[in-house]
């Protein structure tokens, strides 16, 4: 920090002389329909200086008078304008060009596209606007290729996003997000409508620069600034109406009757109803607990500037239903980006976000719960009691939404200020010190109630906690930027430092009353309280340096490297170096393919990199002594206090480190009207942590200790195809698509030893991890069918005759033995797939007709499987689904359905499905205003529009949703099977249990600028 400091004192008190700038306004607009276009960028030639058009196409730039601007975009020829000290340059872009100029935000600065060589993709521009979407992640899903994003539907949720495949067992998975230059683990306090571009970094090559959090990848967001010129007012907003896409049809009063009598008859049990005479109830129970959601999103700017100072104010307000009756999430943001010209040679400006929330939190089981209770069960009986039965133990689902008070709310504050020194029209120096404080509460309050005798509460109780969580960061580098003939260098070197610290205390207490204005901890009984409080804190201290180099612009060559200290590890473990490297070879540059007419670009790429994972627990290697110890010793035998050990550490502890190989193809057709990419990737995490089991002996108090034991690797291939072209001035269109393969596979797994985990809490446990699997593999029974009858059951006997179900009954389920030793145990399960998809595919259409825009977006994946776990999770008097009515009876025996049953359902492929779906998850359909109404009405642009967001799921699955975010995390609960049992979500994915269902929402919305 010190050595940063005086750099930055040295660097703005030594400064003699610059070079004269001035502020260049303007407006990029088509030539084939003359309309504005948001995204095209606008670059210094020969430095790294550049910028964005807004959503009206006007951009604004301070730049050397004697400099040149290059203009660009996506699909459209580059216009080179020199500055001649003119202060306004409006420039028109046409169709049919390369886009190989086009800048990628790539970390602690900005590059050419077609200086590239890692694996870079993105969203800019008109592509963000045209779809309206809470977070940026939602923005992209299914727009680029190896990016998987998974949105539960549930208000307020955090989207689960992996790039590249799991290359973590217990680590953190999702990437990192960096925001204006500001390291963040969590997007959703960002208006997306004030965000201009999202960048993924997804190789080693181009995530390296972020060193020991890169090993998930890293997604770049950048948020608006404001532009000179006249003031701009710009509103947009929608109203949402959200419902449950898709319904699991129940068994009726009628059917779960039968259903419950014939299993209770089959264990020589007296029939629970009269089939004759049943209670006059029909209870839709997910009807009782859900609800049509309305949701409503405003967001309104004022930007503009002048040849000093430029401003971008923002506020909008987010009010999200989720169709969970009472499930609510409300968002306020407010966001200040400035920049201030002091003199030629040095800018300053912010880029602050700040955001506030509240939640009311429902429990996502009552879905499951739903799922279960008997239909012949009413909500509420004639004198307004909640209904109940003494036939299962499933709690009514309505009294626990009702009885559920949970409410949290918190506030964020994450940006930056900024400090800019242009040496000379190559030398540049940033100093960027970033924030990100949030401050979070929440509060449980538990009433007396009673619904039955297993679902009830005696005794009130008031939980209240906070926590703050603090991230401080200051980046210090230098940039050079030169070219001379053939030759183009780009140098950067700094240094970074991050300061992180958290606090949580909580606190309870019983017999608090049960008006809300009395939830106060005072009013409780104080000798039931309790209390507690916790914290972390950890620094990182960071170098890094990167060279770009071109020859000819044919011949690339990029070198990254970035030397980080944690002190999240042992000092002995603190250092390491992640270095990376990437060629690239533009073929259409050489003299023997420059003059094809149909061939446009044509570029190959190699890169290979280090990039690690330090996302473990804080105090992973800190060991934990229990001093409130007695132990009998001496000939007295008395007492003598002592401690010892209860938590065994790893004193070698590391973080994990991914090495990975990418190979590339970028190829354009057609004037680049056909564009798109290929790429192989292999990518190993090596010293992958997990929980090793230890004897004893050493006094732990789980047998197990946290350690670096395991390899994993992940390999694929990514392709993606855009094709861009308009008919006439009237109409253009674009097609892409993109899709992904993705092997995930375990090398090395601690001694060899399995990891058993995906309990159902009903002492079954569904999958595991071992080498030559992928993470959290199906481990199952196979079943050939069901016995038919008693003579199937009969001669289904081992090579002594003895039968291998024993316990069986006609309509069961037969399991295989598949060892064939003669009896049917854990030895029999096998791997069965896994959740992880080996396809993804995503295609996205857009065509504009005069006035009128349409985009869909649909994304699909495929070869995975999921474990059904409602189906499987049974203790006896449950519903039922209504495919159930063609189970086997002693009359038909003509099916594959098992017989009615209340025992527990083995651990068996019969629960597992087939995970694939294909969803259109965006479809837009927009008119803006003609130009000639607007300006009577003084309004620079007006577009309204209609969307409808997962209102189609193609998919074979059963269950609420082929997709389950936020990995189910269960204790394994059976310590039998295998060893080294762990929580870790990671090897929970794909078992559906208390899953929100899909949420499908119809938007009407509007845009407009003044």
């Amino acid at each position: 920090m010190k050595k940063s400091l005086l750099t930055f004192l040295v660097v703005f008190l030594g400064y003699t002389v610059m070079a004269q700038n001035i502020t260049v306004t303007g407006k990029v607009t088509g030539a084939d329909d003359g309309k504005p276009i948001p995204g095209a960028s606008i670059l210094v030639k020969g430095t790294t200086t550049g910028t964005i058009t807004d959503f009206d196409g006007n951009y604004s730039l301070s730049v050397p008078s004697d400099g040149t601007l290059v203009f660009s975009f996506l699909g459209m020829k580059n216009v080179v304008r020199p500055v001649n000290g003119q202060k306004k340059i409006n420039v028109t872009l046409t169709t049919s060009t390369t886009d190989l100029s086009e800048v990628r935000v790539v970390g602690y600065g900005v590059q050419r596209k077609q200086d590239i060589t890692g694996s870079i993709a993105g969203v800019q521009g008109a592509d963000l606007v045209k779809q309206p979407a809470l977070t940026a992640t939602q923005a992209i899903q299914g727009k680029v290729a190896g990016v998987q994003i998974v949105n539960s539907g549930a208000p307020g949720a955090d989207p689960q996003v992996r790039i590249r495949g799991t290359g973590t067992i217990l680590g953190g998975a999702n990437p990192l997000y960096v925001v204006d230059g500001v390291i963040t683990d969590d997007i959703r306090n960002i208006n997306n409508s004030d965000i201009v571009s999202v960048d993924v970094l997804k190789d080693a090559s181009a995530a390296a620069i972020y060193g020991v959090r890169g090993a998930n990848g890293v997604i770049i967001i950048t948020t608006r600034a404001g532009e000179r010129g006249k003031m701009k007012i710009s509103y947009d907003g929608y109203v949402s109406a959200n419902v449950a896409a898709h319904k699991v049809k129940m068994a009726d009063s009628k059917l779960y009757a039968a259903y419950t009598n014939e299993a209770l008859g089959y264990d020589g049990k007296a029939p629970a109803f009269d089939l004759n005479n049943l209670p006059p109830y029909n209870t839709d129970w997910f009807d009782a607990i859900t609800r049509t959601g309305i949701s409503q999103n405003h967001n309104l700017s004022v930007s503009g500037g002048t040849d000093k100072a430029t401003y971008y104010f923002s506020m909008g307000y987010k009010s999200d239903q989720g169709i969970l009756d009472g499930n609510n999430y409300d968002r306020l943001t407010l966001r200040s980006n400035n920049t201030y010209k002091v003199t030629d040679f040095l800018e300053i400006g912010n880029n602050i976000g700040l955001s506030r929330y509240n939640s009311d939190n429902k429990p996502y089981s009552a879905f499951t719960a739903a799922y279960r209770q008997a239909p012949t069960v009413p909500v509420k009986d004639a004198d307004g009691n909640y209904g109940y039965t003494d036939i299962n133990n499933v709690g009514n689902p309505r009294a626990t939404l009702d009885y559920t008070n949970n409410q949290s709310w918190g506030t964020r504050i994450q940006g930056s200020v900024y400090a800019k020194v242009d040496f000379t029209k190559h030398l540049q120096f940033k100093s960027n010190m970033g924030v990100d404080f949030s401050e979070g509460h929440g509060r449980i309050y538990n009433p007396v109630y009673t619904v039955s005798a297993t679902q009830k509460n005696e005794i009130s109780k008031l939980t209240l906690n906070q926590s703050t969580n603090e991230h401080w960061v200051w980046d210090n580098y230098f940039t050079y930027n030169n070219r001379w003939g053939n030759h183009r260098l780009k140098l950067m070197g700094g240094t970074t430092a991050e300061k992180y610290r958290t606090r949580f205390m909580n606190a309870s207490r019983q017999n608090v009353p049960a008006q809300k204005n009395y939830w106060y901890l005072d009013l409780g009984d104080a000798a039931s309280a309790t209390n507690g409080s916790n914290g972390t804190k950890n620094t990182r201290n960071s170098y890094l340096g990167r060279v770009n180099y071109s020859f000819a612009n044919k011949y690339l060559f990029t070198g990254t490297i970035r030397y980080d200290g944690s002190s999240m590890f042992p000092s002995n473990n603190r250092w390491a170096t992640f270095p990376s490297v990437g060629l690239g070879w533009v073929l259409t540059q050489e003299n023997f393919l420059k003059d094809n007419a149909w061939l446009s670009n044509l570029k190959l790429r190699a890169s290979w990199g280090k990039i690690g994972n330090d996302n473990i627990p804080a105090d992973a290697f800190t060991y934990l002594i229990n001093s409130d110890l007695a132990y009998v010793l001496g000939p007295d035998q008395a007492y003598i206090n002592g401690g010892t050990i209860t938590d065994i550490k790893d004193p070698n502890l590391k973080w994990e480190v991914t090495t990975e190989t990418d190979l590339g193809l970028e190829y354009g057709l057609f004037d680049n009207r056909l564009s798109g990419e290929i790429d192989y990737y292999n990518k190993l995490t090596s010293d992958a942590l997990i929980y090793a089991p230890i004897a004893g002996t050493f006094g732990d108090k789980d047998g197990q200790f946290l350690t670096n034991k395991a390899d994993i690797r992940n390999t694929g291939f990514e392709f993606s195809a855009n094709w861009r072209d308009k008919i006439n001035s009237d109409f253009s269109y674009n097609i892409g698509f993109n899709l992904t393969t993705n092997k995930n596979r375990i090398e090395k797994v601690g001694g060899g030893l399995p990891i058993t985990s995906g309990s159902l809490n009903n002492g079954q446990v569904t999958t595991r991890t071992k080498e030559g699997e992928p993470i959290g593999a199906f481990w199952v029974y196979q079943t050939d069918g069901i016995f038919h009858n008693q003579s199937q059951l009969d001669a289904y006997v081992n090579s002594n005759g003895d039968p291998l179900m024993p316990n069986a009954q006609p309509g069961d389920l037969k399991l295989v033995d598949r060892n064939h030793d003669g009896v049917i145990d854990d030895n029999d399960r096998y791997y069965a797939g896994s959740y992880n998809p080996k396809l993804m595919v995503g295609l996205n259409l857009g065509l504009n007709y005069k006035s009128w825009d349409l985009s869909i977006d649909a994304y699909g994946n495929f070869g995975g499987k999921i474990y059904n776990g409602k189906k499987a999770q049974r203790w006896g008097g449950e519903n039922i689904e209504a495919s159930l009515a063609n189970r086997w009876t002693p009359d038909n025996h003509n099916t594959n359905i098992p017989r009615a049953s209340n025992a527990v359902p083995v651990a068996s492929d019969y629960y597992l499905e087939s995970g694939d779906f294909f969803r259109v998850n965006n479809i837009t359909l927009g008119y803006t205003l003609p130009k000639a109404l607007t300006e009577k009405l003084s309004i620079s642009r007006c577009r309204f529009y209609v969307a409808a967001q997962n209102a189609i799921t193609l998919t074979g699955y059963s269950g609420y949703n082929p997709e389950l975010p936020g990995l189910i995390s269960r204790n394994s609960g059976n310590s039998d099977i295998g060893s080294n049992t762990t929580n870790s979500g990671s090897l929970n994915s794909g078992i559906e249990l208390s899953s929100y269902p899909e949420t499908a929402s119809y938007l009407l919305g509007l845009n407009i600028t003044f």
